[in-house]
């Protein structure tokens, strides 16, 4: 009898121990439902790895604003600029998973960065963030001081090959996407040029304006609607229709080196997968708004929205893609 009044205590603490289990479980996911459905309850930051005013805080501001608008509450900009956006991506994978941190990401801090620093990265962008989604994917123009001797890309390596060391290319920084396109560009042609890296795409582009440097990669459309820099090409594979008299660098007879420069937004890996939904159909929401995409391709750029896999997916391919390139150009991150 003893032995029986046992298995029946000991039935009925295991089923106690299940209904506070399950009930625990309960509580946990409708307080995770709770804190996703009140989001965001106070300011959000967003990093911007890049000073202000250039090609890639100026967007970046622009979908701050708009995300402030459509949350009812304020995405504030955060500039973090150093080491070609390091910086910003380590302060952002360091963050707390909660939302309130966020990081305007792009191709330099996704996939040249790695490529560049190797084992040397202080994080790993495949696993040190969760993607939220993108912004644009946009081709650079290569273009040049309107006094200097060359009008295209042929005219632009024959000069070069002429004078060889005497080319200088202003980059937005090392371990950028425009140092990383240099660099290919500078292994396909067969050319002897000098990298001079900048705090930026702005204080790279007003060097090559003032003449402090020849030519650069960048988004630089509206600069050169007004004149202040000559376009020899564009690195897409098809040319720009609001520049359709700019040639493709394949047309110009170098069909490998092309490359976009993609943006979007990314979070600190373990974010709420319910956060993720939500600022992904609010980004998607800001992007595909006429204004929206007006202002961005005003500034250079080509919209783009989709879902978090997507943007994930495309910035694996171009960590593959810029390893190849740093390992067969022997590019270096200093």
């Amino acid at each position: 009898m003893a032995e029986l009044q046992a298995i029946i205590c000991g039935m009925i603490n295991r089923r106690s121990l299940v209904a506070a289990l399950a009930a625990i479980s309960m509580l946990f996911w409708a307080a995770l439902d709770a804190t996703a459905q009140s989001y965001p309850q106070r300011p959000v930051r967003l990093i911007v790895p890049a000073p202000a005013g250039g090609p890639t805080d100026v967007p970046g501001r622009l979908i701050a604003d708009g995300l402030s608008g459509l949350f009812s509450q304020r995405f504030v900009v955060e500039n973090r600029v150093g080491a070609g956006g390091l910086v910003a991506g380590e302060f952002v994978a360091r963050s707390e998973p909660n939302g309130y941190t966020l990081l305007y990401a792009n191709t330099s801090v996704l996939a040249v960065n790695p490529a560049l620093q190797g084992t040397n990265m202080p994080y790993d962008p495949a696993t040190a963030f969760a993607p939220i989604g993108f912004v644009s994917n946009s081709p650079q123009l290569l273009v040049a001081n309107p006094k200097v001797p060359y009008r295209s890309v042929q005219e632009l390596v024959a000069w070069a090959k002429s004078n060889p060391g005497r080319l200088n290319f202003a980059t937005a920084g090392v371990g950028t996407l425009p140092h990383l396109t240099y660099e290919l560009f500078k292994m396909e042609t067969g050319i002897q040029a000098l990298n001079v890296p900048y705090a930026g795409g702005a204080p790279a582009l007003t060097a090559v304006i003032a003449g402090q440097a020849d030519v650069l990669f960048d988004l630089v459309r509206t600069r050169v609607k007004s004149g202040e820099v000559r376009a020899l090409a564009i690195t897409g594979t098809s040319r720009d229709a609001e520049l359709p008299g700019i040639p493709t660098l394949a047309e110009s007879g170098y069909p490998a080196v092309t490359s976009t420069s993609g943006t979007g937004i990314v979070a600190p890996a373990g974010i709420l997968r319910e956060i993720v939904a939500l600022l992904n159909s609010k980004l998607n929401e800001l992007i595909e708004r006429p204004e929206t995409q007006g202002k961005m391709r005003s500034f250079g750029l080509v919209p783009k929205s989709g879902p978090p896999e997507e943007f994930g997916a495309w910035a694996a391919q171009e960590r593959q893609r810029w390893a190849r390139v740093v390992k067969q150009s022997g590019a270096k991150a200093e």
